[in-house]
């Protein structure tokens, strides 16, 4: 009688532990599905980032053509600024980007090391690189604005700075994110409220709780806090130094009741051409005639106008570009660029604090806070849409480029 009990009870958990393993196996969703969801629902930003790639290559590459076949601007420090920051965005648009969308693809199911720890370095690379180049823009632009008469920065003192600062250095501060990146092992709650092991490309486990990792971090963080203060600190100079030129033009332009005439002093911003005033002329001409008729009286009128030339030269030689020609364009076009890479990058630190919460966000949270948290990739193909509108020349390079193709 005992032994057909015992015979009972041990069928009933033998059966008992095979129902709770098909329970099991039925209500764990598989990492291939899971990471499908989430793809599926990163779908849409996946193709606006490929989007992004196509512009941002396209546009920086014509901004090479254009830029460095362009005579106007040789031996120009504009020039030097523009090619720079369009080599970065190209590196980026060609590199990041595209390992973004790869890793949206596999977000949950990234396996691969090597692809793994290239995009941390380009991540951190392309960061730094950017906001280097417009700390070097921005001081440039001070110079010129503020200080337009103190000597300033060279075009070739400008390829050194950018070749430094904005190319050599980023490069051997990617370095330690490189290292530092891998193949992070943990779980996620599924579907059905169970775990999924998930293999996610972000800092190793060896390196989560370092005090070297600690360190690298605040260098980062204080080094884009502090230039992106620095350009604020700066352009707050340059706009309040120009605005005052803006009106000082504004006033002056009211105010004015010189009349030139035709053989008035003729000036340029690099050359300057002394031409003989009409009383140095008419002199000339009349030199030991007397009793020209009103001689002295004309010859009086001409030298007041001389004098008004003379004030003309000495008002312009001495006044800033910016006073004569009104508020600088490309000031603001640096300064555009300039919020826009503040703006980006300061959501995307204050999003990186959340990064250790994308295993418990749902597909629809998690496609929002992707889109916010790569907002930055704006930076890299935003420069050809601004030259376009505040650089004429370049719109009429662009135009002659599209006309040439077609035909």
């Amino acid at each position: 009688m005992t032994t057909i009990v015992d015979n009972k009870l041990s069928s009933l958990n033998s059966r008992s532990s095979v129902e709770a393993n098909f329970n099991s196996s039925v209500f764990v969703e598989s990492l291939d599905d899971l990471n499908s969801r989430y793809a599926d629902a990163l779908l849409p930003l996946t193709i606006t980032f490929g989007v992004f790639t196509f512009t941002g290559f396209f546009g920086n590459l014509l901004i090479l053509v254009v830029f460095s076949l362009s005579r106007e601007y040789r031996g120009n420090n504009f020039k030097a600024f523009v090619l720079t920051l369009a080599v970065i965005d190209l590196i980026t648009c060609v590199t990041l980007i595209p390992a973004e969308m790869v890793k949206q693809r596999n977000y949950f199911a990234f396996e691969h090391v090597v692809p793994c720890k290239l995009k941390c370095f380009f991540n951190v690379f392309g960061a730094s690189s950017s906001c280097n180049a417009l700390l070097v823009i921005s001081v440039d632009r001070y110079r010129k604005v503020v200080q337009p008469f103190k000597k300033q920065l060279t075009p070739k003192l400008a390829v050194k700075l950018l070749i430094g600062v904005a190319i050599v250095f980023p490069l051997f501060l990617a370095i330690p994110s490189a290292v530092m990146c891998g193949i992070n092992t943990t779980t996620m709650v599924n579907t059905y409220g169970t775990n999924t092991t998930i293999n996610i490309c972000q800092t190793e486990e060896l390196f989560e709780t370092s005090v070297w990792r600690n360190i690298y971090k605040s260098i980062l963080l204080i080094m884009l806090g502090g230039i992106s203060l620095s350009y604020l600190i700066l352009y707050a100079f340059v706009m309040r130094a120009a605005a005052k030129h803006t009106k000082a033009t504004s006033l002056q332009r009211n105010n004015s009741t010189w009349n030139i005439s035709p053989c008035s002093v003729a000036y340029d911003t690099n050359t300057i051409e002394n031409k003989p005033c009409a009383s140095e002329i008419n002199r000339k001409e009349h030199s030991g005639k007397r009793g020209f008729q009103n001689g002295d009286h004309i010859r009086e009128l001409l030298d007041n106008n001389c004098v008004h030339q003379l004030k003309v030269h000495s008002i312009k030689s001495t006044t800033p570009m910016l006073q004569r020609h009104g508020f600088p364009t490309k000031t603001l076009l640096w300064f555009i660029l300039t919020i826009v890479f503040i703006g980006t990058y300061l959501t995307h630190i204050i999003l990186s604090f959340g990064v250790s919460k994308i295993v418990t966000m749902t597909p629809g949270a998690f496609v929002s806070f992707s889109f916010f948290y790569r907002v930055y990739f704006i930076n890299h193909i935003i420069n050809p849409f601004v030259y376009a509108i505040f650089v004429e020349r370049f719109r009429a390079s662009c135009k002659n480029i599209c006309l040439f193709s077609k035909a």
